[in-house]
């Protein structure tokens, strides 16, 4: 369960992340239905974004088998975030992932994730994805992650992390395009 929190955060860092005077995605708003899958756990979860990437939230769904499930929230605004339930208060993090992003990376940030667009298209969704490769570190032991994601207007729409012998993947199975975001879902409970 850890692995599965731990990968959806990546993935909400990477959806996060901008460089200065560059948009963090091509599209203004949207509302995409996902899920993460590791081993068989499947995780599906709603994503909000507006202000082109500039606010988002992600509405998980935690499913405890015979206990019931519950949902985890999480809210991004540029390099912080909350994560919530209906359990506890908002905790608050930085961004572990703060400068990758797919929208015209500087040198620097391609050294420093060994970033690669490997000039391969996929349609995904009726949507043309470019599909990277690059390198994160997770733990105290620093250990590699291998990630490859697809990526449309700098919003990944598929990807596949590795760590050892574990995958986990991510895949939107729909994405609603430049619509009216409840400005709700933005909210953080105090």
């Amino acid at each position: 369960m850890k692995n599965v929190l731990f990968a959806f955060m990546l993935i909400i860092a990477l959806n996060v992340n901008a460089q200065e005077n560059t948009k963090r995605y091509g599209i203004k708003s949207g509302i995409i239905h996902e899920y993460s899958k590791l081993n068989e756990h499947i995780t599906p979860d709603v994503r909000y974004f507006d202000d082109y990437g500039d606010s988002e939230a992600i509405v998980q769904t935690i499913d405890m088998g015979s206990l019931g499930s519950y949902e985890n929230i999480t809210v991004t605004k540029k390099e912080k975030a909350w994560m919530y339930n209906e359990a506890g208060k908002p905790k608050s993090f930085d961004n572990p992932l703060p400068d990758l992003t797919f929208i015209n990376p500087s040198q620097e940030i391609i050294d420093k994730y060994k970033l690669v667009d490997t000039g391969e298209d996929e349609v995904i969704l009726g949507r043309t994805c470019r599909k990277f490769t690059y390198e994160t570190l997770m733990g105290r032991r620093k250990k590699v992650i291998y990630n490859t994601v697809w990526v449309y207007q700098g919003i990944v729409l598929k990807s596949i992390m590795k760590n050892g012998r574990q995958e986990t993947f991510y895949e939107v199975t729909e994405f609603q395009e430049n619509v009216e975001v409840p400005a709700e879902v933005f909210v953080i409970p105090e």
